[in-house]
């Protein structure tokens, strides 16, 4: 019966992290589209000869992508420091 349950809990973890890996990938993807479809607009405004808006629009795409780099590092380096904290009490 032990053998059972950690086969299922393994089982488990593995759909957890695949889950998680199509989840990243997609995320990926689609922040590409949007960032893409937001500088090219702006490029698009920019020809039309709305040379404010565009660049206004391609910078905003920007600096959105980075915020969104720069968060992510940071919950990440935050979740690292938790799990090593966590070891360090349990060893």
């Amino acid at each position: 019966m032990a053998e059972t349950q950690h086969d299922h809990r393994i089982a488990i973890e593995k759909n957890v992290v695949d889950s998680n890996i199509s989840n990243q990938k997609l995320g990926t993807i689609l922040g590409f589209i949007v960032a893409m479809t937001a500088i090219l607009g702006g490029i698009f405004l920019a020809y039309e000869g709305k040379e404010t808006s565009g660049i206004a629009t391609i910078i905003t795409a920007l600096v959105g992508l980075a915020g969104v780099f720069v968060y992510g590092k940071m919950e990440q380096k935050k979740e690292l420091a938790n799990k090593t904290q966590a070891l360090v009490k349990t060893g």
